[in-house]
C-alpha cells in the first residue's frame, strides 16, 4: 500500500497575489488622483486666510483712527487708503500692496453712516483664484465703529 503524502503548501496562490496587486493599484490610483485636489485646496485656503488677514488689518486700522477721523482726507494722510477714489468705496490695494499676496486683486473699503454716532465699515477683497483663471473669490469683513466721546 502506498503511503499518502501530506501536502503542506505554504505561501500564496497566483490568484491571491493578483487580487492583492489589483487592489493596491486601484488604491494607489485613487490616492494619486486626490493629491492635486488637496494641493489646490490648500492653496485656496491660504489665499482666503491672507485675504481675511488683510481685511482684519484694515478694520483694526480704522478702529485705531477713531470715529471722528474716518474721512477721505484723514485716511489718505494716514496711509490707510489709496489716493483714488476720493469717495466711498475707497481702495486700499496700493497702500497695502495687496497684489503681492493675491493675484489680480481689488481691495475696497466701504464706509456708510448708520446714524449720528455709528459707521458701518466693510473691507472687501476680490481676487482671481489663479493668474490665468477667470474664477474669482471674495473675502470681506464688516464692523460697526461708534463715537464713544
Amino acid at each position: 500500500m502506498a503511503k499518502a503524502r501530506s501536502i503542506n503548501n505554504k505561501g500564496f496562490t497566483l490568484v491571491e497575489v493578483m487580487i492583492s496587486l489589483i487592489t493596491f493599484a486601484v488604491l494607489t490610483i485613487i490616492f494619486g488622483a486626490t493629491v492635486p485636489l488637496a494641493k489646490q485646496t490648500a492653496h485656496m485656503n491660504g489665499q482666503y486666510a491672507q485675504a481675511i488677514s488683510l481685511c482684519q488689518h484694515k478694520i483694526d486700522q480704522l478702529r485705531a483712527v477713531g470715529y471722528g477721523r474716518i474721512n477721505y482726507t484723514e485716511l489718505s494722510d494716514a496711509g490707510i487708503i489709496d489716493d483714488i477714489p476720493t469717495t466711498s468705496p475707497f481702495s486700499f490695494k496700493e497702500v497695502d500692496q495687496v497684489e503681492n499676496y493675491l493675484p489680480q486683486p481689488t481691495a475696497t473699503l466701504n464706509v456708510e453712516s448708520l446714524g449720528p454716532n455709528q459707521l458701518k465699515v466693510t473691507a472687501a477683497i476680490t481676487w482671481r483664484t489663479t493668474i490665468y483663471s477667470t474664477k474669482t473669490s471674495t473675502a470681506s469683513l464688516t464692523a460697526i465703529i461708534t463715537n464713544v466721546e
